[in-house]
């Protein structure tokens, strides 16, 4: 009896402190409710370097949103949303957390994911792990990087608008919508394909979408176009209709429309119509902010349930670095431009971002019919409000609207110290320049002093994405950058969490002339045999949605109108065709072939011009200086280069011990890396230029587990981030 009665006053007392101070009304970044789904030991108990073993538990965050406090003006439409008796909005994500079972060997901090599309990518890009939310295997733990840092790691859902599914996290957001007033509004959907159909989606990848208020509207309206500025040409609402064909029947689907002439490929088809019901969006982004504000500062939730980071004998964590990788990049953008960096109390939610490969822009996070999936890219996707001015973190002015402004304008008082880090497909691709040079192209811009952008030089979207055409003209970028990840992440953390110096910027530049436009790229670029160059990239347009869009973010020019595009710069050629600046790995320094940030569709696709929206391209060295001159290469052939195989072997050796010693990349991976260079060595060297497959960079997919960080570079449990 006594032991029952004490167990109910921890819990009142508990209760009592998740408020706050003296018992006053709950603390407006507080979790309302923590719900424990599931709780296992992970990877079967395997223990990771001095941290040991971790456990792997999955839950639900139940949220309350007060619309009117201070840190919760920027969300769109929350005003006009449904409340309980306290006047306060409900709403709940998933979350996923990977921790160590005795969290005195934690280093003290949280490393946050902003899952893509509801599936984390922090193990793929610094494990090399293919795991996914579902992972827990042994195997699935990839090279435990991030498990021997001590990290806990944890996800949870932002974004309501993902198929359900193979463990994705997802938020439950409300409907915009007061009393019985219901909320319409225009809405785009877009369909670009590259095989002939009767029957496409028009919602963005992954998406639910917006079905439309009636299928059978009238106003709604397809057109097509052949490129994303070119005329757009009306087809008579009779000839489509929302659903899909599938075996000669019909079925009603509204994520699909059917035509009657179908979908050629390459061309741009654009529907408008009348949705009904938006979601709060924007409350995805205050879903992050409270989530790890509440994994950070809480030790229980408003009726008691215990922060499962403090369980069984634990301290709150000390530090929480965010990372997020293409979507979830601008994501965290968005974050900090909408003033969410501090939580209701203002204290800082993060310590540090790393924006990985985001180009540039803030997505479509916080407006009212937002899709959040969709994001400017060549040709396609440029209907929606993802890319605008102002782009830098240091200040720039738009010479054409006369606005003078940075991203972090309205960020508020903390500004987490910050890495962007794009690779070169980024700059074609995703407009990356603007994030150091200004919108005309003509200068530099010098980031903030809280803010690092570095290029990953030669770099596509995804690592090690060889092996296969797809779709493009030519194989695809095999490129692993990961080693380049995981020394960044390592810099940035220190920089974050005990001030140490960070790198220096690392871009290319119009000053030293690194940076050029396209039609100088294809000047300098050398004259590979049969190399067809691009001819456009991702120049983003100035859109005008209408009057209440920057006020209050409600479009009301759907398709908006486009003006005037912001000029995009490259990275340069050198003589053989690898970019300048940025962050060069032993594969550009001592390279086997030129590889580039940029490929282009082929012409089965219906648009031969067309750039791929992540994908680069790889053209190796002729083999020997016969073949060199029998194809008329400019570049010399690699055995002009490394005479053997152990003079190639050497020399990339010495390339990566001396960026280990620059702490470019970490000495764990130095090893790993030499074995991978001497297998594709042989594999290119084995691969006849008369042979068009792919498949020679098939094998180049991913890094073996390399040897423990613990034993290679020494460190202790709860210590700093180890260093090369």
């Amino acid at each position: 009896m006594m032991s029952r009665f004490y167990a109910v006053i921890a819990v009142a007392l508990a209760g009592f402190l998740a408020q706050g101070p003296f018992g006053s009304s709950p603390a407006r970044a507080d979790v309302d409710r923590i719900e424990i789904f599931e709780r296992m030991p992970f990877a079967d108990g395997k223990t990771f370097g001095n941290v040991g073993a971790y456990e792997r538990i999955r839950g639900r965050l139940t949220f309350t949103a007060d619309p009117n406090a201070p840190e919760n003006q920027t969300i769109v439409d929350l005003k006009v949303t449904p409340r309980d008796a306290q006047g306060r909005v409900s709403y709940s994500a998933d979350f996923i957390m990977f921790k160590p079972v005795d969290p005195t060997r934690s280093n003290g901090r949280i490393l946050y994911d902003v899952n893509n599309r509801g599936s984390m990518v922090m193990f793929s890009v610094f494990n090399n792990a293919r795991g996914g939310n579902q992972m827990n295997s042994p195997e699935q733990a990839g090279n435990g990087f991030l498990f021997e840092q001590g990290y806990t790691l944890i996800s949870s859902g932002w974004t309501w608008d993902i198929t359900p599914g193979e463990g994705r996290l997802r938020a439950d957001l409300p409907t915009a919508g007061d009393g019985g007033r219901i909320i319409t509004g225009r809405v785009n959907g877009e369909i670009s394909v590259t095989e002939a159909t009767d029957s496409a989606q028009h919602i963005g990848m992954m998406s639910v979408g917006y079905p439309p208020a009636n299928p059978e509207d009238p106003e709604a309206v397809l057109t097509v176009r052949s490129s994303a500025l070119g005329a757009r040409t009306a087809i008579p609402r009779s000839q489509w209709r929302f659903g899909r064909k599938q075996n000669g029947q019909m079925f009603y689907d509204p994520t699909y429309i059917t035509l009657d002439s179908g979908f050629k490929p390459g061309a741009i088809y654009a529907v408008t119509y009348t949705a009904r019901e938006p979601r709060v969006v924007g409350l995805g982004l205050a879903a992050i902010r409270d989530a790890v504000a509440f994994f950070r500062y809480n030790r229980a939730d408003r009726v008691g349930a215990p922060n499962p980071i403090i369980e069984p004998k634990g301290e709150l964590p000390k530090y929480a670095i965010a990372f997020g990788h293409s979507q979830s990049g601008r994501l965290l953008n968005a974050f900090v431009y909408g003033g969410f960096a501090a939580d209701g109390r203002n204290r800082p939610v993060f310590d540090g971002i790393y924006a990985a490969m985001p180009g540039a822009g803030r997505g479509s996070f916080n407006y009212r019919f937002a899709q959040s999936s969709r994001h400017f890219s060549p040709d396609v996707e440029l209907d929606y409000p993802t890319d605008s001015f102002p782009f830098s973190t240091g200040t720039s002015t738009d010479p054409i609207t006369k606005i003078t402004a940075s991203t972090l304008d309205k960020a508020g008082a903390f500004v987490p110290k910050t890495f962007i880090v794009n690779g070169a497909s980024e700059y074609w691709a995703r407009s990356a320049s603007l994030n150091h040079i200004n919108v005309d192209g003509s200068a530099d811009i010098v980031p903030d002093e809280r803010t690092r952008v570095f290029l990953m030089t030669g770099a596509q979207h995804n690592p090690a994405r060889g092996g296969d055409r797809g779709q493009f003209n030519v194989c695809r970028n095999p490129l692993d950058y990961r080693p380049l990840s995981r020394a960044l992440l390592m810099h940035l953390d220190a920089w974050a969490t005990t001030n140490r110096a960070a790198p220096r910027n690392a871009v290319p530049q119009v000053a030293d002339n690194s940076a050029g436009t396209i039609k100088q790229y294809a000047e300098a670029f050398p004259k590979i045999p049969a190399v067809r160059l691009p001819t456009q990239l991702l120049e983003p347009p100035r859109l005008d949605f209408g009057p209440r869009f920057n006020s209050e973010g409600i479009a009301d020019t759907v398709p908006p109108k486009v003006g005037a595009t912001y000029a995009v710069r490259v990275p340069m050629p050198d003589e053989n065709g690898l970019d300048m600046g940025g962050l060069r790995l032993p594969e550009l320094e001592v390279p086997l072939g030129t590889y580039v940030g940029w490929n282009i569709q082929n012409a089965a696709t219906g648009a031969p011009e067309r750039l791929g929206r992540w994908d680069g391209s790889f053209f190796p060295f002729a083999r020997t200086e016969l073949e060199r001159a029998a194809n008329n290469d400019p570049r010399r052939s690699i055995t002009e280069r490394y005479p053997t195989r152990d003079a190639y072997v050497e020399a990339y050796s010495a390339a990566a011990v001396a960026l280990a010693e620059k702490e470019v990349i970490l000495a764990m991976d130095v090893n790993p890396m030499i074995e991978r260079a001497g297998r594709f060595y042989d594999q290119v060297m084995s691969h006849s230029p008369d042979d068009e497959s792919c498949a020679y960079l098939s094998a180049t997919a991913g890094l073996p587990a390399p040897a423990s960080p613990a034993a290679s570079t020494g460190g202790s449990p709860g210590s700093a981030p180890r260093r090369p």
